[in-house]
């Protein structure tokens, strides 16, 4: 179930050619400085054009789709694995009905919260990329009360399978069992090891934000929307 209108994203000619399956990088520049590309009626050898929602494409006297590119936020419930087919558990691509769309980072089984789910590879491998430090925030809820001292913890970066130093993160108690974790890595199960070594557990846990985009409070559990110009425009702008 979709909430809000679809928008889509600006992106370079070749790589619009590229996802019309039109060939690869050298073959998709190659057309476009030959002249074998029109937009809106006028010859365009600029490969990396900003091509528009509203723009009309042409290659070899075929239009092809100006907007192949989708990304989807997705309120990820309970019970869901991050991934495109499994042979036990439902995938979240079913939730949105789009074999071709991934997701960007992964979400826990017994996670909930904003998943990315996209078909566009080259945004989705930069946002993963470990040195572009992409933040994510997390409620989480705990066992045990949260001390002063977890923040000082988690400041410093914790240990977790013992020899494994994490980067130093962000810890805000919202109550005794209540807070928000921040982080700027992914590593498996991550969050729930963190507590761990400090003595606690994790018993509640779902990913609020995502490289500074906020999970829609208009979403319920299951739900999704397209992501609107403006929030892919701040993904771009966050990897430069």
């Amino acid at each position: 179930m979709t909430v809000g209108e679809e928008e889509t994203i600006i992106k370079d000619l070749y790589l619009v050619l590229m996802k019309n399956q039109l060939g690869n990088v050298k073959e998709c520049k190659n057309l476009i400085r030959k002249g074998h590309v029109e937009v809106n009626g006028h010859c365009e050898r600029d490969f990396r054009y900003r091509v528009k929602k509203e723009d009309c494409i042409f290659v070899d006297g075929q239009r092809i789709n100006a907007t192949p590119f989708v990304y989807y936020m997705l309120y990820k419930p309970a019970g869901y694995i991050c991934a495109s087919r499994d042979a036990v558990y439902p995938c979240v691509v079913d939730l949105i009905g789009r074999q071709d769309c991934y997701c960007v980072g992964r979400l826990d089984i017994d996670t909930t919260g904003f998943v990315l789910l996209t078909n566009d590879a080259s945004l989705s491998k930069k946002l993963l990329l470990p040195e572009n430090h992409v933040e994510k925030v997390y409620e989480v809820w705990t066992q045990s009360p949260i001390t002063k001292q977890a923040v000082i913890d988690f400041e410093k970066g914790v240990i977790i399978d013992h020899h494994v130093q994490c980067l130093p993160s962000r810890l805000e108690i919202i109550d005794d069992y209540h807070c928000l974790v921040t982080l700027k890595e992914g590593k498996y199960h991550q969050i729930k090891k963190m507590f761990l070594s400090i003595s606690n557990q994790v018993v509640g846990l779902k990913r609020i934000a995502f490289a500074g985009i906020t999970l829609d409070s208009r979403l319920e559990l299951g739900q999704y929307r397209h992501f609107n110009d403006e929030e892919i425009a701040y993904l771009q702008a966050a990897l430069r």
